[in-house]
């Protein structure tokens, strides 16, 4: 299997682990499956070497995903803020997972800030910040949960990982690659794969919980949804918008919106699929393409975000009822390089 990272890299980890007694996972804001499985995955490596771990996030997992904290190391600071700044204040060692700037992390940005103790990033985003102490950073592979996989064996000195720890990288692996639709095109991603299938993991159970666990609301939202998609031939491009009143009509809970950013991409001809959900001051966009169309210079370009280069997010700043004729706007500049892509 390739090397990703060097010596010295893992000597400055090694040297940071054996001061620490106790580390803290921070992932990002509205968690997908790679951030839950990468961060639950590494709080358990972690207790094999003997330091006491807790994962904190800003909001709550979507409800098809916690099942994977089945040990309750997730602390939500939404729910128990006292528990998230205690847990962050007390670290010997914070882990950043699963995103490439400190802005990701919302409310939790400046409790960090705070902190002096040593930031380990380990993400697989492009052009990462300068605000950590070591970085385990790596754009063209699947996940962060492959680079917590290549991390972890390495430092327990085995491929043959526990169960637990298995099955959360699995379900990192098989959400950030669309159920191995995309970003997997190389043998590594699959020898690593097999080799957790070799661990016990469950595949069909696995699948089962995560892309077979919606709510009768979720599959209505989902129905609407797509009922209100437009599809833009001229310029192979499709997308959705889903308003505050829309949502409320279906009970909208955390997670509810994941992966309908990809429908759209079924059409024959699509290149691109964007997401467009209102929230209470700004519009949150999931944006998705295949091909060679670009989405993370798009998200950079236009949308105060960014990501990868088949998969971004980002924001748009005007009013919901504006948004379809400024994003159609932005799409028209796109014209030769959607078809071409």
């Amino acid at each position: 299997m390739k090397n990703l990272f060097t010596k010295k890299q893992y000597d400055n980890l090694n040297r940071y682990l054996q001061s620490a007694k106790n580390a803290t996972v921070i992932i990002h804001t509205n968690p997908d499956g790679d951030a839950a499985g990468a961060s639950v995955a590494l709080a358990y490596i972690l207790e094999k070497l003997n330091i006491n771990s807790k994962i904190v996030v800003s909001n709550d997992l979507p409800g098809f995903l916690r099942w994977i904290d089945a040990n309750n190391k997730i602390i939500v600071y939404a729910k128990n803020k006292h528990e998230a700044r205690s847990a962050i204040k007390t670290a010997d060692l914070i882990f950043c997972l699963d995103f490439n700037s400190l802005s990701r992390v919302d409310i939790l940005e400046n409790i960090i800030r705070e902190t002096t103790v040593p930031r380990i990033l380990i993400d697989h985003h492009i052009d990462p910040d300068d605000d950590f102490d070591l970085k385990f950073s790596y754009y063209p592979v699947s996940s962060t949960s492959e680079l917590v996989y290549r991390i972890g064996i390495k430092l327990l000195g085995t491929k043959k990982l526990p169960k637990n720890i298995a099955e959360a990288l699995f379900c990192g692996m098989m959400t950030d690659s669309g159920a191995f639709s995309h970003s997997s095109s190389y043998p590594d991603f699959f020898k690593i794969i097999a080799n957790l299938l070799d661990c016990g993991v469950e595949k069909d159970k696995i699948t089962h919980l995560v892309y077979d666990n919606f709510t009768e609301n979720r599959m209505k939202l989902l129905g609407y949804a797509l009922s209100k998609m437009v599809v833009l031939h001229k310029y192979h491009a499709a997308y959705i918008t889903l308003s505050r009143d829309d949502l409320k009509k279906f009970n909208f809970q955390a997670g509810d919106t994941e992966g309908f950013v990809n429908y759209p991409l079924s059409i024959k001809g699509i290149v691109l699929s964007l997401l467009l959900v209102e929230k209470d001051d700004h519009i949150k966009m999931s944006i998705r393409s295949q091909g060679n169309f670009d989405v993370n210079e798009m998200a950079h370009k236009h949308f105060h975000g960014g990501g990868h280069f088949n998969a971004a997010g980002g924001k748009m700043l005007c009013k919901y009822e504006y948004c379809e004729t400024e994003l159609e706007q932005i799409i028209k500049n796109y014209e030769k390089e959607l078809c071409n892509a």
